[in-house]
């Protein structure tokens, strides 16, 4: 079992980005959408370059007690402005001052990544903006590669 490392003062940064923003959207409901995400740039002949970002925005609860989630989905495009009509493009996005780890095993272990980070974010007394950036470095069933930035509320902006 390889070892979680986790490292202080990330970037990530992106260029010519395609956004895709999912609101409102039941955990169980993910893939399908990820899948829906995937057809959209094939069926519009997107050429994408880099991995698939998936950035975690927040979630709610509804009335019923249903948890809901918040996502954009994003990827890296040639000529990413011309595809104005399906997608938010977005010329530069730069996360600065994040907590960064690289997950590499089952898929179904990512959580073990995401709870070093907030073990170390609660033993650093440093606090979170809440949102988490998911670099799908490699994405298969059996192993996945993941790249997660979480970025640091600065005690210089509360």
């Amino acid at each position: 079992m390889p070892k979680i490392e986790v490292f202080e003062n990330k970037k990530l940064v992106l260029r010519n980005v395609l956004k895709r923003e999912l609101k409102n959207i039941r955990i169980e409901d993910l893939n399908e959408d990820l899948g829906k995400f995937g057809m959209l740039l094939n069926k519009l002949a997107v050429q994408t370059f880099g991995p698939l970002v998936i950035k975690n925005c927040g979630a709610n609860i509804t009335n019923e007690g249903t948890m809901m989630m918040d996502y954009d989905l994003l990827i890296q495009a040639h000529n990413h402005n011309a595809y104005k009509s399906a997608f938010k493009p977005i010329e530069r996005l730069e996360v600065p001052h994040c907590i960064y780890a690289r997950f590499e095993g089952n898929p179904e272990d990512v959580g073990f990544a995401h709870a070093k980070l907030d073990l170390f974010f609660y033993e650093n007394d440093l606090q979170q903006t809440g949102e988490v950036y998911s670099v799908m470095v490699e994405d298969s069933k059996a192993f996945s590669v993941i790249d997660i930035f979480k970025p640091v509320i600065h005690y210089e902006t509360l």
